[in-house]
């Protein structure tokens, strides 16, 4: 159950050399993991896996945990986690966050606001490596404990939901919905690690 450390840094800085070997090696880490990966962007420096339960104390044979006491909240709820990496120019100018931001959608390839992004694979100076791994726990609407039944819990269904119209079966019963609840920083300064350790780094938590 102790698999998960907090010894690890809470981010990389690498040179432009290292770039593309930290870039595969958090991948790999992903994918060890065992986590899908759906966006791999190698020029914007993202990775993006797909979520996946949370083991508990019923799953002995995972190892994504801190401790018992993260696989016993794991148990008593349905929770599942997804992880984003971000590599960026250490020097990169952030947008400042206004009251009444304009949103102006993606840029086109190509246009002004494109060629005046960084691309990872031409950045020269140094590197950073962000890793964001977020938990997110299950939730049905009017789910309630029931100690007098037999699942020890009870759900109340709402019979003005509608369904969508090309729903497969008239159950009226919601499927899970999920709630953000934090994010798990020792897996963070693990995959964090992990990387470093495939670099050869000497790194302080």
């Amino acid at each position: 159950m102790g698999a998960l450390t907090s010894e690890g840094p809470e981010k990389l800085t690498i040179t432009p050399a290292q770039y593309r070997d930290a870039f595969d090696a958090a991948t790999r880490a992903m994918r060890e993991m065992g986590y899908k990966i759906v966006v791999v962007d190698r020029s914007n420096g993202i990775i993006e896996t797909d979520t996946r339960h949370a083991g508990g104390l019923l799953e002995p044979w995972r190892f994504d945990n801190d401790g018992p006491s993260e696989a016993l909240a794991n148990t008593g709820s349905n929770r599942r986690r997804r992880i984003r990496v971000e590599f960026t120019p250490a020097d990169a100018p952030m947008d400042a966050v206004t009251a009444d931001p304009v949103l102006h959608g993606p840029a086109i390839p190509g246009s002004s606001r494109a060629q005046a992004r960084f691309d990872m694979q031409t950045c020269t100076g140094p590197i950073e490596m962000d890793v964001w791994v977020y938990i997110e726990r299950s939730f049905i609407e009017g789910s309630k404990p029931a100690p007098y039944s037999g699942s020890l819990s009870s759900v109340w269904t709402n019979r003005l939901n509608a369904k969508p119209a090309d729903a497969t079966d008239d159950s009226i019963r919601e499927n899970p919905q999920w709630t953000p609840m934090g994010r798990d920083d020792d897996y963070e300064r693990t995959l964090a690690l992990r990387v470093s350790q495939s670099l050869n780094m000497a790194v302080a938590p």
